[in-house]
């Protein structure tokens, strides 16, 4: 009985014991992942590391809404497959020296070269004329003048070689763009020309050629339907301006979605991301 009884005693012992030793364990443990720095390399290995970021300047609505939609889908797709990231931004507030660095890259996606702020216009200056990264336009970027109430950017005019936006091609035409300069990296893979449907090719009071090196033009030739709206011969549509540090590139064709479904406009999109961005 005597026996019995200190067994009992001895099991209703460590039945106490045994989860008071568990919670004491469970509560130093605790304490030790609290007090233990988290190893610097626990964050990066769950993270990506980014070949480059790139800030999208995109035109917020009206016409050219589709075709900054369609943008926003394939490059996405292009972030995601190479390894880069991209940010939005619709107006010019937040743009300044400090929010510039963070990119390697800035695509004016359809913006206008009008109404920025004074602070933008400084940064952005700043940020070509020394290199700080690269730069892509698209079609829009080219409408300079007064327009909305405001001035012409003296600065972006010779930026894009001098020119001011004279004319478009309201009811659009269909052409044939010829490639002028293939060895240039933006140019790789696209071959001696291709076609373009329905953009509304703009005109400018004279060619960028002298103050530009031209990488392709449209041939006004091929208009379908014809129209009276021209350059008069001499019309580039896609150039750079080695006269900046930054690495930038002027892509007129912009207005309509489907032109992500066009090879070549791909081709030469992803080509100019990564050679602006020096990757």
């Amino acid at each position: 009985m005597i026996f019995a009884a200190d067994s009992h005693m001895k099991n209703a012992a460590r039945t106490l014991i045994i989860p008071a030793v568990l919670s004491a364990f469970c509560i130093c443990s605790l304490i030790v992942i609290l007090l233990c720095p988290i190893p610097a390399n626990a964050t990066s290995a769950r993270t990506p590391n980014l070949k480059f970021r790139v800030v999208a300047l995109a035109e917020a609505g009206g016409i050219h809404r589709p075709f900054v939609d369609a943008a926003k889908v394939w490059l996405q797709k292009l972030a995601s497959d190479r390894n880069f990231a991209i940010d939005y931004i619709e107006n010019t507030d937040k743009i300044d020296d400090d929010f510039l660095s963070h990119y390697q890259l800035i695509i004016q996606l359809n913006y206008p070269p009008y109404g920025w702020t004074p602070k933008a216009v400084a940064a952005f200056e700043k940020y070509i004329e020394r290199g700080r990264g690269g730069w892509i336009g698209f079609h829009h970027a080219t409408l300079l003048g007064e327009f909305d109430g405001t001035k012409m950017w003296p600065w972006f005019s010779q930026f894009m070689g001098g020119i001011r936006f004279t004319d478009y091609i309201p009811k659009f035409a269909t052409a044939s763009v010829i490639v002028e300069d293939s060895s240039h990296p933006a140019m790789k893979n696209v071959g001696g020309s291709f076609v373009i449907d329905q953009e509304e090719w703009y005109t400018y009071d004279k060619s960028p050629r002298p103050n530009v090196r031209v990488l392709a033009r449209v041939d006004e030739s091929t208009y379908a339907p014809d129209t009276r709206i021209k350059m008069g011969g001499d019309h580039p549509v896609i150039w750079t301006n080695e006269r900046y540090q930054a690495r930038n590139i002027y892509i007129f064709m912009g207005h309509h979605p489907e032109l992500f479904r066009n090879p070549a406009f791909t081709t030469i999109f992803s080509n100019s991301i990564f050679w602006a961005a020096r990757q």
